[in-house]
């Protein structure tokens, strides 16, 4: 494989998240709402219902030492989807309690369920918008029901007008949320996969790389990197054109994929050049995975009238820290011997 010049790589990455996460703003909006909800029930003019302002602000203590536990859990250990649906869910309950404690008839703290279900759905895509919503909308209702039955009489004419137009605007913000996560998505196909093979780009490539790498570190997975270069593939587009050349890379594209499992990394790295991160596997595993895909797109080109194959550089990563850079030069040295003479 001929030796380029390349960017240097990435030295370090935090786990993979949501494209437009932002736990910071996250953090600080939930530690304002807190602090403002405590601020209405301390000052009130009327007592809460239901409970104690001892007991509403013992709530809340709970509450700000959720989220600055989940704020060192992100920090330590990365995104995890578990905890990200936790924390949607401790605002609600969070709302839940501010708006049954609200005093008034026409409770604001209803407001509350709004920024927690629009927020955590913008900053975690549709699947939660829509959960944190219809866990929102029972829960507004259960408050109004409460409130109800403590006040004995029916909500004020305006109250049910005010809670309409809530649900419209939730419905508005679904379709609106719904479009940008389309679009989120279109956008990430776009930029981190290749269009001609449909596997992962470079840049994909090394984000996912960079993850494990910091997995590896922290866990005894084994992993195996593997170069793979289409040999002779200047003279297949030389005689046949750049059609047949495009075409013996996605077929290749395609072997590659049903030869190894959906959680290992496959990335075309540039021309006929691709790259593999195998997962949970031995290198003695990934040498024998290599051979029968060596004679499967052999076959299959000798079949078609081209001179060309593939050639392998493996490289087993060691457990605790490594370098993703050392790890290529590995694998593209081990490539390189691996060539036809």
């Amino acid at each position: 494989m001929a030796k380029k010049k390349e960017a240097p790589f990435p030295q370090s990455l935090e786990a993979p998240v949501p494209e437009i996460y932002m736990p910071r703003l996250q953090l600080f909006i939930r530690l304002l709402l807190g602090a403002l909800v405590a601020l209405y029930i301390n000052y009130s003019p009327i007592p809460p219902l239901v409970l104690s302002v001892n007991q509403v602000n013992l709530s809340f203590v709970f509450y700000y030492a959720f989220h600055l536990f989940w704020w060192w859990y992100y920090r330590k250990h990365g995104a995890n989807i578990i905890m990200f649906r936790l924390g949607g869910w401790i605002d609600i309950l969070g709302a839940f309690i501010a708006a049954l404690c609200d005093p008034f008839t026409i409770p604001p703290m209803i407001l509350l369920f709004l920024i927690a279900g629009l927020g955590n759905g913008i900053q975690h895509g549709l699947y939660f918008f829509v959960e944190s919503m219809i866990g929102s909308l029972i829960l507004v209702g259960a408050v109004l029901v409460i409130h109800y039955r403590l006040f004995a009489d029916w909500p004020p004419y305006h109250l049910y007008f005010y809670v309409l137009l809530i649900v419209v605007g939730v419905s508005y913000a679904y379709l609106l949320v719904r479009r940008i996560e389309m679009m989120r998505v279109e956008a990430i196909r776009i930029s981190e996969y290749d269009s001609l093979t449909g596997m992962r780009n470079r840049r994909a490539f090394l984000k996912a790389a960079e993850y494990l790498l910091l997995l590896n570190e922290r866990s005894n997975i084994s992993l195996v990197l593997m170069f793979a270069d289409l040999d002779n593939f200047k003279t297949v587009n030389d005689q046949f054109g750049h059609e047949m050349g495009d075409k013996v890379l996605r077929h290749f594209s395609d072997m590659a994929r049903s030869s190894f499992r959906k959680s290992d990394i496959l990335a075309r790295y540039g021309g006929d050049e691709f790259v593999m991160l195998l997962t949970n596997t031995s290198l003695e595993a990934a040498e024998s995975a290599t051979q029968r895909l060596q004679r499967e797109f052999g076959a299959w080109a000798k079949n078609n009238g081209l001179q060309t194959g593939v050639s392998f550089g493996l490289a087993a990563i060691s457990k605790g820290k490594n370098n993703l850079d050392d790890i290529l030069r590995k694998a593209d040295a081990a490539l390189y011997e691996a060539k036809p003479k």
